[in-house]
Order: C-alpha cells, then structure tokens, then sequence
C-alpha cells in the first residue's frame, strides 16, 4: 500500500499542471467520493461543520494556522471555528498568554501560530525569502545590508524592548541602512524569518516587533522531520488533498511538497474525488463511514483571507468556477465569503466605528429565508465576539 501511495504521489506531480483522471496506479479498495462529499470533509477538517470545543491555540494549530495579513479577519477566522471565543480573547491569547504568535510563515506571508511550532515553521520556511532576490535587488538589499539590519536590530530590541516599524525604520536610517519604502518589510520578513523576530505587543494602536527568544522564551521544540510534520498538519487540516495542493499552500517546492508527502505515506488512505486522487489521514478513515449521516454544515460567515480559501491549489470543491471572480478578484485579495450547506452564496464586507459594525452582503442569488435567518445569527456573533453592535443589509442580486 505505501508503495503505491507514492506512486501515485509521482504520477499525481509529473503529470502537467492537472490532476491524473485514471486511477490506474491506486489501490482498487480507494474510496470514491462525490465532490460535495469530499466539501463536507474538508469543512469538518476545519472545523467549519461545529465549532472546536478547544483552546485558541489549539483550534490555531487544527487548522493549520491562520492567515494574519488582515488583523480583524485573522480574528475572525478563529470567531467562526472557536466555541465562545471573542477577539480580545484571541489578542490576549497573542499578547499576553503567549499561546499563538503572529509572524511571516507560509508563502511568507504573516501567520498566526501556535507559539511552540514557530520556531520549526519558520526554520523550514525561511529558505523561501530568498525567491524575492531580484526584488531585493532592486531595492539595494544586499547580503551585508540583510546582516547589518538583523545585527542592528537585535541589537536595539534587546536594549529597549518593543519597537514599532516606524521606529525601527528610524533605527536603520540613523545606521546609514535602508529606511524607506518597500525596503523596510523586506527587511522585517528576512529577520522574520532567520528566526530573530516576530510581533510583540500593541504600542498606542500600532503594531510592535521583538525579539523571538524575548518574547517565547524556550516554548516548544522541532520534530524529528519538519517537513513531514508540515505536510503531516495540513492533510490534518485540509484533507482530502494533494502534494500540489501543500506545495500551494506552503509556498515549498513541488519537489519538497512531494517528498514531505511521501515520509507519511504510510499516515494517508487514498480517495477518489470524482476522478482525481486525494489523500486523507488514516485516523479520519471514520469519517468516511460517518458521511452518509452527516447533516448540512450550518450557516458560516468567514472572513477575507480564511484559511479554507488558502489550502489549496484550485478552489473548485468551495466555490462554483463561475464564482471564482467574485470571490477572488485578483491582486491576492479573497474577500470574506458566507457558507451556506457548505456552498459559497455570498461575499460580503464590513465598516466598523468604535461601538458598531455594518454589514453588506453582496449575494451570488436570491438568499432564502433560513439563509437570511442564518446570517441574522451569524451577523449577531460577529458582534459579540468584536464587542459591538452589528447589523447587516442586502445588495440586490
């Protein structure tokens, strides 16, 4: 079985940019499933068909992590999974309690993460940032300036604590360094991800960085294989799913993405979605018997940039083809998104003042009335969690 396994891993990565329609090379006991079946496992991968009874780093860490580009979707993105859970609660988990830590991680771009796994994340993802070496060019960010920038960086957060990027900016002027523009978050990411930062504290609203050891201390160790373990995490979280799909997510080589699922091949059962190969985790082979009983997920309102649009290389299994645009305009934008029986039938946005939020709901057809009562609830949730008053209108289809 393993052997076949990683044949079919091979075949699934030397076949151009589509996935293999035979099933030719896969165990002939493979598990067919329907396209909304494979959905219904995903949602409950990610905790999207019941809330997680779990702490916050826990949830963080079942799901994979959470994208953190956008700090009020990062919230919410642990609000529509987490039983009972509320933004300051996520914040404070962040800031204080030190559970979840915020830093550049997969596909370099910023993460929320269980704090124990930071450290084996970033050290395997690193290497990335070095694919922006044209970039880097182009901004005059050398290898003696990347060295001078950490070393004056660590410096300054060791002596004076938490630092803002505008203050660190003003750091490596006075250093005679890169200060303005683009360089500076090129900059941030590179100590990011050697391992030498992540996000601190709020400092009168605005963002701080620290000093990695500082602020985690000695919390958690690595695997004996990280990449293993990566690829371990998001089957866990994302399954059914593929080596292009990990290679999407994680921003890892094809060639890296094929190989961390090969060292747990013998940890995946092979299904069949609608003639495409996949993988699930042999500890979820339950679910597939639990299927046929499962009840439609509930109403979900996710917020832009959720993880559930980000596991995989095409989004066919949530979202129709014919909706992509709608969800996904383009410019690494996703737009927050409203599940309803696990199905996308809107996108909507949020403005916010201090003590209210409004909602507009931009429907993809004529909502029903149990989708509407749905967003009711779901609308009144966003507003518990974030502390607020929030209410919600239609934009006519």
């Amino acid at each position: 079985m393993i052997f076949r396994i990683r044949q079919s891993i091979n075949h699934i990565n030397h076949s151009s940019d589509e996935e293999p329609k035979a099933l030719g090379c896969y165990d002939t006991a493979v598990k067919k499933l329907t396209m909304p079946q494979a959905r219904q496992l995903r949602l409950r991968a990610q905790y999207l068909d019941a809330k997680s009874l779990g702490g916050i780093a826990e949830t963080v860490r079942d799901i994979g992590a959470v994208q953190a580009q956008d700090a009020t979707a990062e919230l919410l993105a642990v609000r529509v999974r987490a039983e009972g859970v509320t933004g300051e609660g996520v914040e404070r988990a962040r800031s204080e309690d030190r559970s979840v830590a915020r830093t550049w991680a997969m596909r370099c771009t910023l993460h929320l993460l269980p704090s124990e796994d930071v450290r084996w994340v970033v050290s395997l993802i690193g290497p990335q940032v070095h694919r922006y070496g044209k970039r880097h060019q182009e901004l005059g960010l050398t290898h003696d300036v990347f060295a001078s920038a950490v070393s004056e960086l660590r410096k300054a957060l060791g002596e004076n604590g938490p630092m803002t990027r505008r203050q660190i900016a003003r750091l490596w002027g006075q250093a005679g360094l890169p200060s303005e523009g683009q360089a500076v978050p090129h900059l941030l990411v590179w100590a990011s991800l050697e391992g030498v930062i992540c996000f601190g504290p709020s400092i009168e609203g605005a963002s701080s960085h620290v000093l990695l050891d500082d602020w985690l201390g000695a919390s958690g160790g690595s695997p004996p294989d990280s990449l293993a373990e990566l690829a371990r995490r998001h089957v866990a979280a994302y399954g059914p799913a593929t080596p292009e799909d990990f290679h999407v997510w994680s921003g890892l080589s094809r060639g890296e993405a094929r190989k961390g699922f090969a060292a747990i091949s013998d940890e995946l059962l092979t299904v069949d979605v609608g003639g495409v190969p996949m993988w699930l985790s042999k500890s979820r082979r339950h679910w597939l018997d639990e299927l046929p009983d499962l009840p439609l997920p509930p109403m979900k309102m996710l917020g832009a940039f959720d993880p559930f649009m980000l596991g995989y290389r095409s989004r066919d299994l949530g979202i129709d083809a014919s909706l992509h645009r709608r969800v996904h305009p383009g410019g690494g934008i996703i737009r927050a998104t409203i599940l309803a029986g696990g199905r996308a039938v809107a996108t909507w946005t949020r403005k916010r003042s201090p003590r209210s939020l409004s909602i507009t709901v931009s429907p993809f057809e004529t909502l029903s009335d149990e989708v509407a009562a749905g967003i009711d609830a779901e609308v009144a949730d966003i507003g518990r969690f974030l502390g607020v008053a929030a209410t919600w209108e239609r934009v006519d289809v």
